[in-house]
């Protein structure tokens, strides 16, 4: 052990020394010195033997270089070695040093009060997974800061906000329980992003008014599964996992009180029950079935397949408010020929460059589109790309809905009335010419808002909207639930500011719109009023009042 010289490919010595010396644990390590060896100096055919003064030199600054390393090592295994032992005589147990490729099946094995669900757990897996693959370390520990803050940093720029910041606070709680003891977590300390990356990035779900409420019951009401949901979170303003694992043991009908602890943060909370709400419950309590849950299709959906729920809101909300009405499709005409395919051919490429698709979408539609214009049949362009026939069939339809034109025969113009598009429709990209980035406008979670937004402008206090809502503080609701549209500051406005402002006559003193009204006048309002109600009973409600009448005639 000591110093060493090594021959090059063409089998001459390489110009510098090279230091060979076992660690404490007897492992041979072989070092590459910084000390060179002089171009004019003589090198013996031995080390035993004495080369000139020049080599004699490199030779002892080669040992200084060596000896001073070798103690540089011992030191550091000197002090890893003491912490260790300071670290198992404290805490029992020996330090553990986790491997990147291992993180997403510790974090797994962690112990949790309760079951995460499969789909939060596979999240997990790839936020671990994709950032051991990002990095060419080994272990946890050695993350350095500036490594976490470039990641971080990629996330924020490839992906919304919300799932950068997540996947930020996961790995920082992986890294704070897995690292070894007295090292510092590298995703700790980060201070959130202000200004501009701020500013906009946050896009909340549209509040309904009221008549946009009335609308949406109407739509839902034709979906058996759909409705009584509706209902109920619009009602209540909870979130759509409380209200379809809402159970029988949290309503009290007698009472007229839901008493629910949320399943987000844990937060208990109590709403009153009004009478639609109170209706939807005495629908489910006739068909009452022997299960906990008041919806139990709707909890079994929620259970199993989450987006399926999901799914069911955005349709409803894409049937309610489409952007436009539904227009018939147009009669076939004739589709392009080849010749016209190749003059359109340069204002279709632009047109697909300027729809801001996703890069890999708009490769793809570019090259079935080439592909389809070069004449290639669907089962060609399929063995030669590996898509299948019904992806490209779905590319040229979305190429025909995009420059409205007819590219195949036998096929109709598609118009942008499919479910999918509309649905799309209630979509908001969060940057201009970014399509991958995108907001849901409408869904469930926009009828927790209108919630919010209708109760806070009827003026009932922001404490007493924060205790249904179940947030921990006033500012959550005001920044994030809080939305009021147009609709909503004109009837507010309207009502509350005085007439030299609005115009309108205030509806105060003993005038037609307040003086008490005859008997006569109460009777038709009151026939009136459950002639409204009729109409928005169910038939299985029809059925059930129609048995009422008949008892009570008996």
């Amino acid at each position: 052990m000591g110093l060493e010289l090594r021959k090059g490919k063409d089998g001459k010595v390489v110009r510098h020394w090279y230091g060979v010396y076992k660690d404490e644990k007897g492992k041979r390590i072989v070092l590459a010195l910084k000390t060179a060896i002089p171009a004019d100096a003589i090198i013996p055919a031995s080390l035993r033997q004495q080369g000139d003064e020049k080599f004699e030199q490199s030779r002892e600054k080669a040992h200084k270089e060596l000896d001073d390393h070798k103690e540089e090592a011992r030191r550091k295994g000197r002090a890893t070695h003491l912490t260790e032992r300071l670290i198992q005589a404290k805490t029992g147990r020996k330090p553990e040093y986790v491997k990147l490729s291992d993180l997403a099946a510790k974090w797994r094995s962690v112990g949790r009060e309760t079951s995460p669900t499969p789909a939060w757990l596979a999240w997990c897996d790839t936020v671990c997974n994709r950032f051991a693959a990002a990095t060419s370390c080994t272990y946890l520990h050695e993350i350095t800061t500036e490594q976490a803050n470039a990641y971080t940093e990629t996330l924020r720029k490839d992906y919304t906000r919300r799932t950068a910041r997540g996947a930020a606070s996961l790995l920082r709680s992986a890294f704070a329980r897995f690292l070894p003891l007295g090292t510092s977590n590298p995703f700790e300390g980060g201070i959130a992003r202000k200004g501009e990356y701020a500013a906009g990035s946050t896009i909340h779900r549209r509040p309904l008014t009221v008549d946009e409420l009335s609308n949406l019951f109407e739509t839902a009401r034709a979906d058996p599964l759909v409705y009584p949901l509706t209902v109920c979170a619009a009602c209540t303003g909870l979130r759509i996992g409380d209200v379809c694992l809402l159970k029988w043991s949290a309503i009290d009908l007698h009472d007229g009180i839901i008493a629910i602890r949320t399943s987000k943060t844990g937060k208990g909370v109590e709403i009153p029950i009004f009478k639609p709400l109170q209706h939807v419950f005495e629908t489910a309590l006739a068909e009452k079935r022997d299960s906990e849950y008041v919806w139990p299709n709707a909890a079994e959906m929620y259970q199993k397949n989450r987006y399926g729920i999901v799914y069911r809101g955005k349709a409803l909300f894409a049937k309610a408010f489409p952007k436009s009405a539904p227009k018939s499709l147009p009669k076939p005409e004739a589709a392009l020929d080849k010749e016209q395919l190749a003059e359109t051919l340069p204002s279709l490429v632009s047109m697909i460059k300027a729809a801001a698709f996703l890069p890999s979408k708009e490769s793809r539609l570019l090259d079935t589109l080439r592909r389809y214009t070069e004449g290639q049949s669907y089962r060609k362009i399929e063995s030669e790309t590996g898509r299948l026939r019904s992806q490209i069939s779905e590319d040229l339809k979305e190429i025909e809905q995009l420059a409205t034109i007819k590219l195949r025969p036998g096929k109709t113009v598609p118009m942008k009335t499919d479910l999918k598009s509309l649905i799309s429709d209630t979509r908001q990209s969060r940057g201009k010419g970014n399509g991958k980035l995108s907001a849901s406008l409408l869904g469930w979670h926009s009828l927790r808002g209108t919630w919010a937004t209708l109760a806070l402008s009827a003026g009932i206090p922001v404490e007493t909207v924060k205790l249904v809502t179940g947030h921990g503080t006033a500012n959550t609701v005001l920044k994030f639930y809080y939305n009021p549209q147009r609709e909503h500051l004109r009837s507010v406005l309207g009502e509350k500011l005085p007439e030299v402002l609005t115009g309108s006559k205030a509806t105060q003193g003993n005038t037609s719109a307040t003086r008490p009204k005859k008997r006569e006048e109460h009777a038709e309002d009151r026939v009136s009023a459950l002639a409204s109600q009729f109409k928005q009973l169910s038939e299985t409600e029809r059925k059930q009042l129609a048995t009422l009448l008949s008892e009570n005639r008996s």
